[in-house]
């Protein structure tokens, strides 16, 4: 009977493991993706980070911020659209994400403000704005909480307030049952995400968005984050921003399902200074509302941006 019970834990344990090595995506190198991007890059002792830029030199700098998973390739458009109501636009890749680094650091809140802060040194730029998508939300407000004097304005589109974990935290007591859900679960309705956000006559993006959970290091720098990340006060943050009096600019969706409008709310009482705008629809409202949502910003930069 024992013997039994061994036999057929080991099948299944096999089972599980032919499925990880037939499911691996990761077979690239970032090097290989790398240098035939038409991005710029610049060297930290965390990696390479990649980035790019749109609009005229005479513009009010600012930097965009991308989300969890969504590289910046995507923003494009956005981009676009920023530059053409007076924005200098620089946009960057998360390390883990895009053409960037598959930094061997811990992927914390501190290795994202450090990614930030040596980007904007690397930029030479005194005073910029910071516009931040979800997590990047989150990012640039941590980031001009305890950088005040760097920092003309901040654009949140639905950002990031924290989540609650402990169901992940379940998962990830048991290092195989975490890895199985991590990439079958989490990584597979991140490709679902990307394929959804593209536009439908870019048709390179999905080909770009796929590329980059092909690459080696991709897995553990999401394993990483999830570990990490969110272990960050991001509620304290928001906190700090208003007594610093920033001028700041939220849009948020109310059917959003990953970061429900109740939790911006939640932040938005403790910086009541904000402007906010709600919009109908999901995540998305950045390429969805597109038009209105830059017409919003617009707005906000001839009252509260000032450019030298």
């Amino acid at each position: 009977m024992v013997n039994w019970i061994i036999i057929s834990f080991l099948i299944v344990i096999g089972f599980f493991l032919m499925i990880f090595s037939l499911s691996n995506r990761e077979k690239i190198l970032i090097e290989d993706l790398q240098k035939n991007s038409e991005y710029e890059f610049f060297e930290s002792l965390d990696g390479a980070t990649y980035y790019t830029t749109y609009g005229s030199e005479e513009g009010c700098p600012l930097i965009l911020i991308h989300g969890l998973s969504i590289p910046s390739f995507y923003y494009k458009e956005t981009a676009e659209a920023l530059s053409s109501i007076g924005f200098k636009v620089y946009i960057y890749d998360h390390f883990g994400r895009g053409y960037s680094d598959r930094s061997k650091s811990d992927y914390n809140m501190s290795l994202y403000q450090r990614q930030l802060e040596n980007f904007i040194d690397h930029l030479g730029l005194d005073r910029i704005t910071l516009m931040g998508v979800s997590m990047g939300g989150a990012i640039a407000s941590s980031y001009a909480s305890i950088n005040k004097e760097k920092i003309e304005a901040l654009i949140l589109n639905v950002p990031f307030v924290g989540a609650e974990t402990i169901g992940l935290s379940a998962f990830m007591q048991f290092p195989f049952v975490w890895d199985f859900y991590l990439r079958f679960v989490i990584i597979k309705r991140a490709i679902t995400r990307g394929a959804e956000m593209q536009d439908e006559d870019d048709s390179g993006a999905d080909n770009h968005f796929v590329h980059q959970f092909s690459i080696k290091g991709t897995e553990r720098a999401f394993n990483s984050l999830l570990k990490n990340f969110l272990e960050h006060n991001f509620l304290g943050d928001y906190k700090k921003l208003s007594a610093l009096q920033i001028p700041t600019h939220v849009t948020y969706a109310i059917d959003d399902e990953d970061v429900p409008a109740s939790s911006i709310l939640e932040a938005l009482e403790l910086f009541p200074q904000a402007e906010s705008f709600s919009f109908e629809g999901g995540h998305n409202i950045l390429n969805e509302k597109r038009d209105e949502i830059i017409s919003l910003i617009s707005d906000f930069k001839s009252k509260k941006i000032q450019c030298n």
